[in-house]
């Protein structure tokens, strides 16, 4: 049995991611860049992408922040945004101020020392009359080096006098008029939004077949997970994430087919190695419909491998055919008409509704060599697979013992038939029902023998 942990959602998104991710792909967008809005609680819009996400630009950041986490965007520092610890104003205004006595009277410039006097200050304060004449001593200041000398650029308080070389910054918020110095500021940084580029075949694959394929699926009944965390009670235990899990539950049986996708590293095709992988994760789940979409091609030696390995291998080429050929297949949703065992007849004709096609008395050759007569054969053919279901029946008043069932459950595997139903009447012994569990053999018991005839 297989339990899904995580359903999962893979590249599946809704018509406005869809249409945002198409525009970056074909170059009507480049770039979703952010614009600074101080109205704004995040301080920022992203003006592009709002009417196509249908989403404030609050609730489109998280979105563009999951694409680049799947890998399908890459995000870009674009700007530093400086908010108020406050109120979380970004409407905040620099000041500089005195680290004496607070003021922000200060002033900048070039500041001159009078050699004579040992006084200094700005040099717009020695300027009178385009010379320099010291305003303490009032005497000329002719030569650099003799008379004066700079001191370089610096702050001047003119409130108190004080001379520095760096001045803090503080800020006032305009909002709730907080002053607060800078290391005290809240800092956010803002970023633009690319297409990964050394994602683009992945995501043109999401958008075209392999959501076509996804569609497709869904068409048949089956019900489809993406990147789904799977693990099965049966095989070794571990957990698996499958590209696309497909379950088709008609009330009778359950059908579930796995898919894996592989891309070629570099200019190599897909190999062996990638096809082996999946080929013991789909063991490991008791999962017998395979199919690997390998893009954009497959090696000889990992196709001869998969059709050994009885894996529906398509590459690029292969699965678009595929596609474009299932066009002219009618969709088959799962008919909710729960199945209760009345007559043989009945049971056929309830099948016959699911859309199976049988066959009675079916001669069928085995791996060995030997011929079976199977009492129906069921077939369901999804346009992907034909699932091919044996039905015995077995009677016996005292129960339907353990050798009987073996040898119907021998007799299918040599078929090759994985899918299995037994009719059994009146009962299984326990120790038949036991190993018919194991087999993962279906069982329906009946009462009436007249009822198979």
């Amino acid at each position: 049995m297989i339990q899904i942990i995580e359903p999962g959602q893979g590249s599946v998104h809704d018509k406005g991611v869809n249409d945002l991710i198409s525009r970056l792909m074909d170059g009507s967008i480049e770039e979703v860049r952010p614009v600074l809005d101080v109205t704004r609680e995040s301080g920022v819009r992203y003006p592009e992408v709002e009417p196509i996400l249908g989403k404030t630009s609050e609730e489109a950041v998280p979105i563009l922040d999951s694409l680049v986490s799947e890998g399908s965007l890459e995000s870009r520092y674009f700007d530093r945004l400086i908010f108020c610890p406050q109120c979380n104003s970004m409407n905040l205004r620099p000041s500089i101020r005195c680290p004496k006595c607070e003021s922000g009277n200060i002033a900048r410039g070039r500041v001159i020392e009078h050699l004579s006097c040992g006084r200094n200050g700005l040099e717009e304060d020695f300027l009178q009359g385009g010379k320099y004449i010291c305003p303490h001593c009032h005497k000329p200041l002719k030569f650099l080096g003799t008379d004066y000398r700079s001191l370089g650029v610096n702050y001047k308080c003119r409130n108190c006098g004080v001379l520095a070389n760096d001045i803090g910054l503080k800020w006032q918020c305009l909002k709730c008029s907080l002053f607060f110095p800078d290391e005290e500021a809240v800092i956010h940084n803002v970023n633009s939004y690319v297409l990964n580029e050394i994602s683009r075949s992945r995501i043109a694959f999401d958008m075209g077949s392999k959501r076509r394929l996804v569609d497709f699926l869904k068409g048949q009944g089956y019900e489809t997970f993406e990147a789904a965390r799977v693990t099965s009670k049966a095989g070794s235990g571990a957990t698996h994430v499958m590209d696309i899990l497909a379950r088709r539950d008609d009330g009778f049986l359950e059908f579930v087919i796995g898919v894996g996708v592989a891309f070629a590293r570099d200019s190599e095709d897909v190999g062996l190695e990638d096809v082996f992988r999946f080929d013991n994760k789909v063991y490991d789940l008791g999962i017998h419909d395979k199919v690997m979409l390998a893009l954009p091609s497959l090696n000889g030696e990992a196709r001869q491998f998969a059709r050994r390995q009885r894996i529906k291998a398509f590459d690029t080429k292969d699965l678009g055919d595929f596609l474009d050929g299932v066009k002219n297949i009618a969709p088959h949703p799962v008919k909710k008409v729960p199945f209760k065992f009345e007559t043989k007849f009945k049971f056929i004709e309830y099948l016959h509704k699911q859309g199976y096609r049988t066959e009675e008395k079916a001669r069928i050759p085995g791996r060995s060599g030997a011929e079976y007569t199977v009492d129906v054969v069921a077939y369901f053919d999804d346009g992907l697979f034909t699932h091919t279901i044996s039905v015995g029946i077995l009677s016996n008043p005292a129960g339907v013992g353990l050798e009987a069932v073996s040898a119907y459950d021998t007799k299918a595997y040599d078929i090759g038939i994985h899918d299995k139903v037994l009719l059994a009447c009146p009962v299984l012994t326990q120790e038949a029902m036991l190993f018919a569990g194991q087999q993962k053999i279906k069982v329906i018991e009946v009462a009436d023998a007249a009822a198979l005839s």
